[in-house]
């Protein structure tokens, strides 16, 4: 055991071994260079033109991480978003949560009003689960995720839970355009938001719910993990290495490979 286990540590020294991740960013840089792929036209004055650029760029784009998390919770066992989410809301999730994506917009009829990074529905909850990287956050987005909440109610004409959790870098006032120190300076603002008036500036076939609405708006907890955070979690969640399940030695790589992703980012050590 101990030969092997040297062996694997010399091996991952002097050789990168490839994750799941970067298979994804593999490709991206296969369509970016062979663009005619896609039908489109190569511009040989790129401004990215060099593979490190390319490479750099990729891996500085929110929304990429965005598709690598996504993509994660996908492939994760579902126990994996029910344990996380129960640390974070600190109550137990039992039912399936199922995920949606980005398809979310188009599926409830969202008409370009907003577009979560993740949504989770069970048959009594609606997790939302909105990333930053660099950018703010507001109270008008938070709204966004109770619209949602709000619209998966009215597809499957029965109330449910609504959460928030906000993933982002470092520690929680840096998150927002404007200062909010705590989750209840947050609050604060969210409960002297003008509800009727943001509602008025969504699709009309929400207007006739602003009492629902309200009530999703008071009740939705919200709550705040930082990629520090994230990664401990990761780590936590692994398989002994004692396990060497065909099951175990997938999950290790799954969690291995978002946590290289995190660390190449600068989003955690």
């Amino acid at each position: 055991g101990s030969v092997v286990h040297s062996t694997r540590y010399w091996y991952l020294i002097y050789f990168h071994c490839l994750s799941w991740i970067d298979s994804y960013y593999e490709a991206l840089e296969f369509l970016y260079w062979e663009p005619q792929h896609l039908g489109r036209k190569t511009n040989p004055v790129a401004e990215l033109n060099t593979l490190e650029k390319v490479k750099r760029r990729l891996r500085r784009m929110e929304v990429t991480l965005n598709h690598n998390i996504a993509q994660f919770f996908l492939l994760a066992p579902d126990s994996f978003r029910n344990d996380l989410f129960a640390e974070l809301f600190a109550q137990p999730f039992t039912g399936r949560l199922e995920m949606f994506g980005r398809a979310a917009e188009l599926e409830l009829e969202l008409v370009n009003s907003m577009q979560p990074d993740l949504a989770f529905v069970s048959e009594v909850d609606v997790v939302s689960l909105e990333m930053k990287v660099g950018s703010k956050s507001s109270v008008t987005q938070v709204l966004k995720y109770a619209l949602l909440g709000l619209a998966v109610e009215m597809r499957v004409g029965m109330p449910r839970s609504h959460y928030l959790a906000l993933l982002g870098p470092g520690r929680f006032d840096t998150l927002w355009q404007a200062r909010f120190e705590t989750l209840s300076d947050l609050s604060n603002a969210i409960a002297e938001a003008d509800l009727a008036e943001f509602l008025r500036k969504q699709p009309v076939r929400f207007r006739s719910n602003q009492d629902r609405f309200n009530q999703i708006v008071q009740n939705m907890r919200v709550s705040f993990l930082n990629y520090d955070r994230l990664a401990a979690f990761l780590r936590r969640s692994s398989p002994s290495e004692r396990e060497q399940s065909p099951g175990a030695e997938v999950y290790r790589k799954l969690l291995a490979g978002m946590l290289g992703e995190l660390t190449i980012r600068n989003l955690t050590t």
